[in-house]
């Protein structure tokens, strides 16, 4: 795309550079974002490193799908927000504990 501000149009080429020059590292960065889920309205992701599976849950299970579970878990977790008379197996409180558990820490706003 051409720019007519010529001071654009160098700090987009500078930008396109470095890009470039880094390429296998944001290939890797872009991979890894794509591997974490949208998170529901209301809900900030504070932290995504989950650990090898297998996991010990305190409600006496074992995951042994980290990526998964964390999956099932937000999707739960999106539905109690959405519609909170719904009942999905946890409260809010309890999924965001859950999740903490395999290594994901969520914050709900509000």
């Amino acid at each position: 795309m051409w720019y007519p501000a010529e001071a654009r149009r160098e700090e987009l080429a500078q930008q396109v550079s470095f890009l470039r020059a880094h390429r296998e590292e944001v290939s890797v960065l872009l991979q890894a974002r794509a591997a974490i889920p949208v998170m529901p309205a209301g809900v900030r992701l504070l932290k995504w490193n989950l650990k090898e599976p297998p996991v010990a849950i305190e409600t006496c299970a074992v995951v042994t799908d980290t990526v998964r579970f964390a999956q099932s878990t937000l999707e739960q977790l999106r539905t109690a927000l959405a519609q909170p008379r719904r009942w999905v197996g946890w409260t809010v409180p309890q999924l965001i504990d859950r999740r903490v558990q395999v290594g994901v820490c969520v914050s709900v706003e509000g």
